[in-house]
């Protein structure tokens, strides 16, 4: 709810034409979801209050005043017009009103009206929405343009003791409602007069005051409310209505023309005496601004300061020198739109040469000189400034730092540049630290002053090297000779990377960051370093590797050097070799280091990844590599390896087979481990009892990948030497790992498997001696009753 107000309707409902559907007082409609946030903040507060007597007597409706009531509270604000209707909509009992509300929390929705001056907006309405979804309103122009400034004015002037009244009632609201102090109670019988007076009031409070100030016009009994405002017509006043009353009630009786004594404050007597003697609409604004400027406090000097800013901005009253500095320091410091609105008018108020004032001051008077408000005498005032600052940086190492806006045309000439830079260099040659050196460098720039080069050279040396220590601490922002001082740095740097590579790691970790982006204008070795580094760190890794080789993969020459610097200091991963691979122009010769981990991880000891074996295979035969002896026969063992593995898938004969099992047998460990699911594959397919025995003797690592293989055959293929090898390996070949999920692998397929198939099985086993032919009928024996119940329920041969 910003921007605009949501709405609320509560009257009497026929069935199904309210909210909660049944018939009945209640909320008839409402415009969003939101808006349901108000129901209770309205319901308890601001509906319209019939009095009961007057629905006993069934007067007529048109003797009954509307209603008019404001709250705000727990962040939402709600204003509401209420009517009497007569009988009930579903009946004909008396008791029927309507109230329109309008609900926000955003206190602009008010524009800069007070919630009072609302009071017969067009867009409030007396009748029920035509569905449940109420409009929202906005306020649009015209809207409290009867109960404006000059009208209220022109109102109190015409009521009997109109400007006493005022004074009392602006008084009385400064502190209405608050913890021990009195509430405003109205006693009369026009809900317009009383509008009028709280429209008077609330125009000469602070605009959130009168938004907090809650309101209802009328209550029946105003102890039910406990708004901070009341009003009760005469007949239902009772005793809180007395002048004189002691029930907590400053009391305005508008038929009487009497209100309690209220003690006049000094803001009520200087609001109330302008409004009635000036334009009551300038009041009101200079009100505002006095508000709204940041310097009010409660009571004191301050307070009168900001009302002398209102009435210098508005009625262009000349400010009490006491409340000079405030004013000026409202100019530097107030809100923005406020500046720009009465900023030169208020200037114009002060003739007093920028000398006069104190130190702190010259900041403040610096801007309203770049405002233009202190003609021919801007230039004194950023030139006292900037000595001041000067001071500061040079003793303290303290800047302020924000940008100066440019001096008006004509303000500034040549001799005030020569005084700026004597000034700032007579301070950068005092032999100052390095740090301070910077913020000195900050101050030039901030005030645009053009050092020479020449006259600082020797003083700058010690500072460039701290700026090579300690990239972090200084930030060059338009300094004096920036362009000059960065080339010493890069020259530093580049000096420092000659050192070798602790060197080298040691800038890239400090500088890699901010010298990346131009690494491609470095030397040589300070490029290295840059990319050395932003690859061990990882920072976007991936990304920085593929541009910078992208970046010269059309150079032999160039890509060759940018992958040696891309992994100076850390070694590439695969990924980025495969990319190397695939990038690399011919003639490409990246040096030896950026493969000795891929060389260490082919040749050590632990198992190789058969993708690091063909990476090796592809940077060798596009010459990006030189392999060493071991790395070849690494090579040339693994496509032994892979050959024999071909040739057993392709079922060899017997003899051939017994030989390429021999040859298996021979292979590398890691290589044979490293390709174990291949070589476990072609094994399950392979009968030789006695060479698969060597073979596991020799690689251990097979048996666990080959029981796998067994395992899955078994129960998914209808090969027999699955089920050969699972029983040869079950009944006495090495122990089998996962030998439960085997055996129940090979119950599976004797369960299911053909005679053919079993005496095929028995044939192997007649290869061996008696034992094996017997402990493998019996096996298969062991399943001959589940195999005749299978091939009952499946006498198809389904598996």
């Amino acid at each position: 709810m910003t921007g605009r107000f949501e709405t609320l309707v509560y009257t009497d409902c026929r069935p199904g034409q309210g909210l909660k559907g049944g018939a009945g007082l209640q909320f008839q409609a409402r415009s969003s979801d939101e808006a349901a946030a108000g129901e209770d903040l309205v319901r308890n507060n601001l509906l319209y209050e019939p009095p009961s007597s007057w629905m006993a007597d069934r007067r007529p409706v048109a003797q009954y005043p509307p209603s008019f009531a404001h709250i705000r509270s727990g962040g939402l604000l709600a204003t509401a017009s209420g009517v009497y209707l007569g009988r009930e909509a579903n009946g004909t009992r008396e008791g029927n009103q309507l109230t329109h509300a309008v609900v926000t929390t955003d206190p602009a929705s008010y524009d800069d009206l007070r919630p009072a001056q609302l009071f017969r907006a067009a867009f409030w309405s007396a009748e029920p929405a035509p569905t449940t979804r109420s409009a929202p309103v906005a306020l649009t122009d015209g809207v409290g343009a009867a109960l404006s400034p000059a009208h209220a004015r022109d109102f109190v002037l015409a009521q009997p003791d109109g400007p006493v009244t005022l004074l009392a009632l602006v008084s009385a609201l400064a502190e209405a409602g608050r913890p021990g102090r009195r509430r405003v109670l109205f006693v009369g019988d026009d809900t317009a007069s009383v509008v009028s007076w709280i429209v008077a009031g609330t125009l000469l409070v602070p605009r959130e005051r009168a938004l907090e100030l809650g309101f209802k016009v009328f209550s029946t009994d105003p102890a039910r409310s406990a708004l901070p405002i009341v009003a009760v017509l005469p007949e239902f006043a009772g005793p809180a209505a007395r002048v004189d009353n002691e029930l907590g009630y400053a009391v305005f009786d508008l038929c009487r023309h009497a209100h309690t004594p209220v003690a006049p404050t000094a803001a009520a007597r200087r609001w109330v005496d302008l409004f009635l003697t000036e334009d009551p609409r300038d009041v009101v604004d200079a009100l505002r601004v006095a508000t709204e400027s940041g310097i009010t406090v409660a009571g004191g000097r301050s307070d009168e300061a900001a009302a002398a800013l209102g009435l210098a901005a508005i009625l262009h009253r000349r400010p009490d020198p006491r409340h000079a500095e405030a004013i000026v320091g409202w100019l530097r410091t107030g809100p923005a739109g406020m500046r720009r609105a009465y900023g030169i008018d208020v200037a114009d108020l002060f003739a007093e040469t920028p000398e006069r004032w104190p130190q702190e001051v010259l900041v403040l008077l610096d801007e309203v000189g770049c405002d233009g408000l202190v003609p021919g005498r801007a230039a004194e005032v950023r030139l006292a400034l900037m000595i001041s600052e000067v001071e500061a940086a040079r003793t303290r190492g303290v800047l302020t730092d924000r940008p100066l806006p440019a001096l008006p045309a004509g303000e500034w000439d040549a001799d005030h540049d020569e005084q700026a830079r004597q000034i700032l260099t007579e301070a950068l040659t005092s032999g100052v630290p390095p740090p301070r050196f910077a913020v000195l460098l900050r101050v030039a720039a901030r005030f645009r002053v053009g050092v020479r080069w020449d006259d600082i050279q020797d003083a700058a040396e010690p500072f460039v090297g701290y700026w090579a220590d300690h990239p972090r601490e200084i930030r060059p922002r338009g300094w004096p000779c920036e362009a000059v001082l960065h080339d010493r740095l890069i020259a530093v740097l580049g000096e420092r990377a000659l050192l070798g590579e602790t060197a080298q790691a040691k800038i890239g970790d400090t500088w890699r960051e901010s010298l990346l982006p131009r690494v491609s204008t470095l030397r040589p070795q300070l490029a290295e370093a840059v990319l050395g580094a932003t690859v061990r760190h990882g920072e976007n890794r991936s990304a920085v590797v593929e541009r910078h080789l992208r970046e010269v993969r059309h150079d032999p020459g160039w890509f060759s050097w940018t992958a040696g610097a891309l992994w100076s200091q850390a070694p590439p991963t695969t990924a980025e070799l495969e990319l190397l691979r695939d990038l690399a122009p011919a003639g490409s010769r990246p040096p030896a280091w950026v493969y000795r981990q891929l060389v260490a991880q082919v040749t050590g000891s632990a198992v190789p990844s058969p993708r690091l074996l063909d990476l090796c295979r592809a940077l060798l035969a596009g010459g990006l590599m030189t392999a060493n002896p071991q790395v070849r026969g690494e090579l040339e063992d693994d496509g032994t390896l892979t050959a024999i593995v071909a040739e057993l898938r392709r079922g060899p004969d017997g003899e051939r087979t017994a030989t390429l099992l021999r040859h298996l047998r021979g292979c590398s460990p890691r290589l044979v481990e490293m390709r174990q699911a291949d070589v476990a594959s072609v094994l399950a397919r392979v009968v030789a009892f006695r060479a698969l025995d060597a073979v596991l003797d020799r690689h251990p690592a097979l048996l666990a990948p080959l029981v796998s293989r067994l395992t899955d055959a078994l129960r998914h293929e209808d090969a027999v030497a699955p089920a050969v090898l699972s029983y040869y390996l079950l009944a006495g070949g090495p122990a089998t790992p996962q030998a439960t999920p085997l055996e129940q692998a090979l119950g599976h397929w004797l369960t299911r498997a053909q005679d053919e198939q079993i005496e095929r099985a028995s044939r192997y086993f007649g290869q061996l001696d008696s034992a094996w032919r017997d402990g493998w009928q019996r096996h298969v024996d062991a399943y001959r009753h589940r195999r005749r119940g299978y091939r009952l329920t499946h006498p198809f041969g389904r598996r």
